[in-house]
């Protein structure tokens, strides 16, 4: 656990909090995969070192001047509105209500999906943003400014409500140090510390 707090707080340090706040919610909520995209380039233009390439669709929650916290994915340096993508009808072939889903400020019913409207999600944000692809969006001018919002200048939100969480053991140190308060130093580490996932639920 220690080496993963470490590496999170290393990555946060270097990159904006924006961008920051949407690779937290990528590891979250990715599904599918990019082999299907490799070698595709989006219209939007963007820094070939972007962390948000067409290949690495994020899903996060964000707020900006011109409305609440609403959900979002992202490409190159913007958010990408799903709610304005949903209201202007070009997610109506997904096998949900992306109305409803996009339009709440966490990603708790989205994730609440089953694998196969995840994948279609991707599938569809991926043909709306490819060149080549579904050119709806990159021909209205007035779709674009609603759907497309500078990562400078908008506010990311906890992406979902958290209700309980299950804590796993994984440093012997901290387990040690646990089992020191409960049981003293001589009975600290449980045997089956070594032999199996040992972890406890709990409230957030």
């Amino acid at each position: 656990m220690a080496s993963l707090q470490t590496s999170a707080t290393r990555a946060a340090q270097r990159l904006r909090p924006a961008t920051a706040a949407f690779s937290a919610a990528s590891q979250q909520c990715r599904a599918g995969s990019s082999a299907a995209v490799a070698g595709k380039r989006s219209w939007m233009e963007h820094p070939a070192d972007s962390d948000f390439p067409l290949q690495n669709l994020p899903f996060g929650v964000f707020s900006c001047r011109k409305g609440g916290a609403r959900c979002a994915t992202a490409i190159g340096g913007y958010a990408v509105d799903l709610s304005a993508l949903a209201n202007a009808g070009l997610l109506s072939s997904l096998p949900f209500d992306a109305r409803s889903v996009f339009q709440r400020h966490t990603l708790n019913a989205f994730m609440a999906l089953p694998r196969p409207a995840w994948t279609a999600t991707r599938a569809r944000l991926t043909e709306l943003l490819e060149a080549g692809g579904d050119e709806k969006v990159k021909r209205d001018e007035d779709l674009r400014a609603a759907v497309f919002q500078p990562l400078s200048e908008v506010t990311m939100h906890l992406p979902a409500e958290i209700g309980d969480y299950t804590d796993f053991y994984s440093s012997k140190e901290h387990a040690t140090n646990v089992g020191i308060m409960f049981r003293g130093k001589d009975n600290a580490l449980q045997p089956n510390w070594l032999h199996l996932p040992v972890g406890y639920h709990g409230r957030a």
